[in-house]
């Protein structure tokens, strides 16, 4: 998704992906309690020979990863009905709590979802500091403006070991900040832009970008 939709167009998708949310609770609601009995049932129907109660653990635990993944549409349309607003990267920065780096045009004024962009750095950071560990110091932002275009790169201050990131993004099962990373990501879409994490020789860098749409008034300083 490259281009910014319509308020009304939004507003649509956000009412529909609710509507969906609350039309699949249900019946993983009713399936997960059939479950329940059954296991106990078999549980106390157990003699000597062994139930099928770990197919039925297994099910239970598929319909609980399926739940969780029903409530990430409450928070897509939460970022799909937020309407983007006047702000400075500086100031969606320090409520994120993410250290950003002078650079002369973090308060120039972009126009983005305001919440739902704070919530997408505080969740990036976050899993850079999980990556590094916990005795690296926390990851810093730095802004790079050009014309039309305005990018933010946050480094990881230790090495990353793990496979390419870029997976994370597709919401693979058990991956603690997946759902972050995948909320991020539809956040910084929504306003037009880009998310891609960047893995180069074990060094793990995130990279933000909004091309002219969003940066109103946003002008490179001159020198």
């Amino acid at each position: 998704m490259t281009e910014v939709l319509p308020l009304d167009s939004i507003a649509g998708v956000a009412r529909a992906m609710a509507t969906l949310r609350h039309a699949l609770a249900d019946p993983l609601s009713a399936a997960g309690l059939k479950l329940e009995l059954v296991e106990r049932r078999l549980e106390g129907m157990r003699s000597g020979g062994s139930p099928p109660t770990e197919k039925i653990r297994g099910a239970k635990a598929d319909l609980e990863a399926a739940g969780r993944l029903i409530d990430v549409l409450a928070r897509l349309a939460a970022i799909a009905e937020e309407v983007p607003e006047e702000t400075s990267m500086g100031s969606l920065c320090r409520l994120a709590g993410v250290p950003l780096e002078g650079g002369g045009w973090e308060n120039g004024p972009v126009v983005l979802r305001r919440q739902a962009t704070v919530d997408s750095l505080a969740g990036v950071s976050a899993f850079l500091g999980f990556c590094q560990g916990s005795e690296a110091a926390p990851p810093r932002a730095s802004l790079e403006v050009s014309v039309g275009t305005m990018g933010l790169r946050m480094a990881a201050a230790a090495r990353f070991a793990g496979t390419e990131p870029e997976w994370l993004f597709s919401l693979p099962r058990g991956q603690e900040f997946a759902v972050e990373l995948f909320l991020a990501r539809a956040t910084v879409e929504a306003d037009g832009g880009l998310l891609q994490l960047v893995n180069r020789e074990g060094w793990l860098t995130a990279v933000f970008s909004w091309r002219a749409s969003a940066l109103r008034g946003v002008e490179r300083p001159a020198g």
